[in-house]
């Protein structure tokens, strides 16, 4: 370039000419530049290094906590699943190889175990709709109240602390036992009206002939008024089933 004063060749890195003396404007302003290039590369370099730093520390934080979450939340499903998932896997067998499971269901039916076959049943998770095992159906929903038939005639009539049980559960057994009564009932009538599980039928029968036979033992209801009580609403069995309880309570 030339020099503003003289005319004379004088280099950008030169502040004076080298013929005049003179100052050269466009070096200094040229120092100047590169001075503040120098302290903006300084600062930004520095905002970098101190970013990079507080990520440094934030990042691995903040994977270790992802972590800890998507962990809590496996360990949550397998938890909530943890009784739902081996049901499954016996549901999916049961469906898969039909024909050993009806073996045993069939076994229990002519042994009369109707608290096994129920029992067996629930374990096994098998459904009743959509699969080999629908011809169960009625059969099955039957033994399912059957064997509760059982439990709450149990609680109520055979229970060895009666004085805690009259105190704290009664009222609810009884309610319980009625509502099992009713629900038996119903589903005795549904499958011996249903002529696809008329194969069934004799089993549906020796059910209720046990479940009269309990409310004749425990309840003292001749036969020929056992119909009569299971046709009572829910309301009326359980002031009967609380009178013969308060009946035996004074006589002991």
């Amino acid at each position: 370039m030339k020099c503003r004063c003289c005319g004379g060749e004088v280099g950008l890195e030169q502040k004076y000419c080298p013929y005049c003396g003179n100052a050269n404007e466009q070096a200094v302003q040229h120092y100047a530049d590169m001075a503040s290039f120098r302290g903006r590369y300084a600062d930004t370099e520095a905002e970098v290094i101190r970013r990079s730093e507080r990520y440094a520390r934030i990042i691995p934080r903040t994977v270790i906590i992802v972590l800890l979450l998507v962990a809590a939340a496996v360990m949550y499903v397998i938890t909530e699943n943890a009784y739902g998932f081996p049901e499954l896997m016996r549901q999916k067998a049961a469906e898969k190889h039909p024909d050993a499971y009806m073996t045993v269901l069939d076994s229990y039916l002519d042994d009369g175990d109707y608290v096994a076959f129920a029992s067996y049943f629930s374990y096994n998770g098998i459904r009743t709709y959509g699969t080999a095992f629908e011809r169960y159906k009625h059969v099955y929903w039957c033994s399912e109240y059957y064997k509760d038939v059982l439990l709450h005639t149990e609680k109520l009539f055979l229970h060895s602390n009666r004085d805690n049980w009259l105190k704290y559960s009664a009222s609810s057994d009884i309610r319980m036992l009625c509502q099992s009564l009713e629900y038996f009932m119903e589903n005795y009538e549904r499958g011996r009206d249903d002529p696809e599980t008329a194969e069934y039928s004799r089993h549906l029968d020796e059910m209720k002939d046990r479940v009269m036979d309990l409310i004749n033992i425990y309840l003292g209801i001749d036969e020929s008024e056992v119909e009569d009580f299971l046709a009572m609403t829910d309301n009326r069995k359980a002031a009967y089933i609380e009178e013969v309880l308060l009946d035996a309570e004074s006589d002991s």
